[in-house]
């Protein structure tokens, strides 16, 4: 009788605290804190991501997965993607149509992310752990894509129109609820990023080394590993809870 009281209040207590944390979010949105010196010893800027809120004078959704589905034409050989948007452009309120009602100290922040997370299966909950090894007896071997565009920082440096792109594979990502009948989704992720092109030291969060050429820079789009995660720049993507987010269902 214990044992089964006992067990009754583990449950009741795992399932407040799930469902505290998804309440914390922001329905129909994607937030997310951007710590931008996670390394051991630095003191960097933590950046606030709230994608941009729909207003009727905002074009655009700035926030929404898409689900697709790829095959060779064998049924061993299908595979999905979970891709997930996001953009925040406009703080304070977060829409286009309020901006600049009130300043905040990264009013001029733009920034926006994007995730693809590769599967074999779709299904109502997922935990899917992603790493930078194809095959590793102790690491996750799921595929992750990450990217994070940091457009312009709080001073209005924006790297001569470029921003500062980062890429990674070293993540956590924990769906809840996949509501594939009604079009949404909730959950939350995690995930370490590397920086992909040069910028100066003056724009938020970039660390560069007194000589450049012990850079190693990140960018899979171009086919440019790391050779020595040592020499790396990389930031984090913390506590990030997506909340009832839009789904476009292409499977």
């Amino acid at each position: 009788m214990y044992l089964r009281f006992l067990m009754l209040c583990v449950f009741i207590f795992i399932f407040s605290c799930r469902e505290t944390v998804f309440n914390a979010g922001l329905e129909n949105r994607l937030i997310a804190v951007i710590d931008m010196a996670p390394e051991p010893g630095a003191y960097g800027a933590k950046l606030d991501f709230t994608s941009d809120e729909e207003t009727s004078s905002c074009v655009g959704d700035n926030d929404y997965v898409t689900l697709d589905k790829f095959t060779d034409g064998s049924d061993d050989n299908t595979y999905y993607t979970i891709t997930i948007d996001a953009k925040d452009h406009y703080k304070t309120e977060n829409n286009c149509t309020q901006y600049g009602w009130s300043v905040t100290n990264q009013e001029s922040v733009k920034h926006q992310l994007k995730i693809v997370i590769y599967t074999q299966e779709i299904s109502e909950q997922m935990y899917i752990g992603g790493s930078r090894f194809l095959d590793h007896p102790d690491e996750p071997t799921n595929q992750i894509s990450a990217y994070y565009l940091l457009e312009r920082d709080e001073n209005g440096n924006d790297n001569s129109g470029n921003g500062v792109a980062y890429y990674g594979d070293d993540a956590e990502i924990d769906i809840v609820e996949l509501d594939l009948a009604n079009g949404l989704i909730t959950g939350s992720l995690n995930v370490t990023l590397f920086r992909g092109n040069h910028a100066p030291s003056s724009i938020t969060g970039v660390d560069n080394p007194s000589d450049l050429n012990d850079l190693d820079l990140f960018n899979p789009a171009i086919d440019d590993p790391i050779f020595d995660y040592n020499l790396t720049d990389s930031i984090r993507i913390e506590d990030c809870i997506f909340q009832r987010v839009t789904v476009i269902n292409n499977i």
